[in-house]
């Protein structure tokens, strides 16, 4: 019962914390190496973690989820489009291409 009552509480607590995520999408206009920051099209500044910043150039295209920390939008997860343009990983592979 303890288990699942935790279990329940784990994921009650992660669908609230992913809910409070909000996502933007947009080209790269800048990037900042000193804080790991990058700032898209509509002027947007987001900041990533360095795994996530190695792989970023001007002009790629994104779209990322980011939580709010203090002023900071903190981004938590991030998506380039794929061959067929879309953002949905699943989308190139029910068309076929």
């Amino acid at each position: 019962m303890k288990k699942a009552l935790g279990l329940a509480l784990a994921l009650t607590l992660a669908l609230s914390l992913s809910a409070a995520a909000e996502e933007t999408k947009g080209t790269i206009q800048s990037i900042n190496p000193a804080d790991h920051s990058i700032v898209l099209d509509d002027g947007t500044r987001l900041w990533v973690s360095e795994g996530q910043f190695t792989d970023l150039s001007l002009g790629d295209q994104v779209q990322a989820s980011y939580e709010m920390q203090g002023d900071k939008k903190i981004v938590i997860q991030m998506a380039r489009p794929g061959l067929d343009g879309s953002f949905d990983p699943l989308s190139s592979i029910q068309t076929g291409d």
